[in-house]
């Protein structure tokens, strides 16, 4: 925790704006969420997260969305767009570090951590949405939703616009068609 300290010098406007106690506690739910995905993917004595690399995402982050509403002349911004720009920093940085080698199918446990984060985040408090009850249909568009989502993940550039694309795509995939879900089909 000292280290953050250190690393509010340089970023003293963005802290004024958004508070040491905001940025404190995206770093505390940050790295609890990043605990218990090591947890449960029984990887914490051969991963770790790099609080310093956490907490400069998180500030990069900050920075950005600050910027953001300077430029649109704006108080708030919406929820995709802000888990975009954090989900794009979170793996840039990188905070999740291999302690070992000799393992090569950790070699993106951050994009798999980001797949899991950004799935959490798409499949919440979704109204009327059950999604271990999917149709067959439906189930085989989630799923390829999600390996092509993985695969941006692991191959291309995540520019925060490219993400808040991907996670507004996956909202209007699941309003276009909801009689999916129970089955039927809309083929003529």
């Amino acid at each position: 925790m000292d280290k953050i300290h250190e690393i509010y010098s340089g970023y003293k406007d963005v802290v004024e704006r958004f508070g040491e106690g905001k940025i404190q506690k995206r770093f505390m739910d940050l790295s609890q969420i990043y605990k218990e995905f090591l947890v449960k993917e029984n990887l914490t004595g051969t991963v770790k997260v790099n609080s310093f690399m956490l907490i400069h995402a998180i500030m990069d982050y900050f920075t950005d969305i600050s910027r953001l509403k300077d430029f649109h002349n704006i108080d708030f911004t919406n929820t995709y767009k802000t888990k975009a720009y954090e989900i794009s920093w979170l793996l840039r940085r990188k905070p999740l570090q291999v302690m070992e080698d000799g393992h090569e199918e950790l070699v993106y446990i951050n994009e798999k951590f980001i797949l899991s984060y950004a799935i959490s985040f798409i499949t919440t408090n979704k109204e009327n949405l059950e999604f271990q009850d999917l149709s067959q249909v439906r189930l085989q568009c989630f799923n390829g939703f999600i390996e092509s989502f993985y695969y941006h993940l692991k191959y291309r550039n995540c520019s925060a616009q490219a993400l808040e694309l991907a996670l507004l795509s996956f909202e209007a995939g699941l309003m276009l068609n909801p009689n999916l879900s129970e089955g039927t089909s809309t083929e003529g």
